[in-house]
C-alpha cells in the first residue's frame, strides 16, 4: 500500500510518499505526477521518499523517468538512497540530509 500526499505551494510541488511503491501504486503515482505536471511549470517538483520502505522495478523505472524530466528525489534511508542512485544513475540523487564531513 502507498499513501501519496500532495503539497502545493508557490515555489514547489511535493509528492510525499509513505509505504511501498509497487504494483498498482506505481501507476497511481504516475497519474498524480502527470496530472500535476500541467500546473507546475516554473516550480520545483519533488518526490519525498522519506517514508518509503520498498520500491519494485516498475517503481524504479518511473522514478528514473521522473528524474529525467527534472523531478527531484529526496530520501533518507540507506536502502532507498541506494535504489535511487541506481535508478537515477546520479551519485547524489536521493539525499535529503548529508552529515557534516561526509562525501557524496
Amino acid at each position: 500500500m502507498l499513501k501519496i500526499t500532495l503539497h502545493d505551494s508557490a515555489g514547489e510541488f511535493r509528492l510525499k510518499l509513505e509505504g511501498r511503491l509497487s504494483g498498482p501504486w506505481v501507476r497511481e503515482l504516475e497519474q498524480c505526477w502527470t496530472t500535476a505536471a500541467s500546473t507546475t511549470s516554473g516550480r520545483r517538483t519533488v518526490v519525498d521518499l522519506g517514508e518509503v520502505d520498498f520500491i519494485d522495478p516498475q517503481g524504479q523505472l518511473l522514478l528514473s523517468n521522473m528524474f529525467a524530466h527534472g523531478v527531484e528525489m529526496e530520501a533518507v534511508t540507506p536502502l532507498i538512497c541506494s535504489v535511487l542512485k541506481e535508478a537515477c544513475q546520479a551519485p547524489a540523487c536521493g539525499t535529503v540530509e548529508r552529515k557534516a564531513g561526509s562525501t557524496p
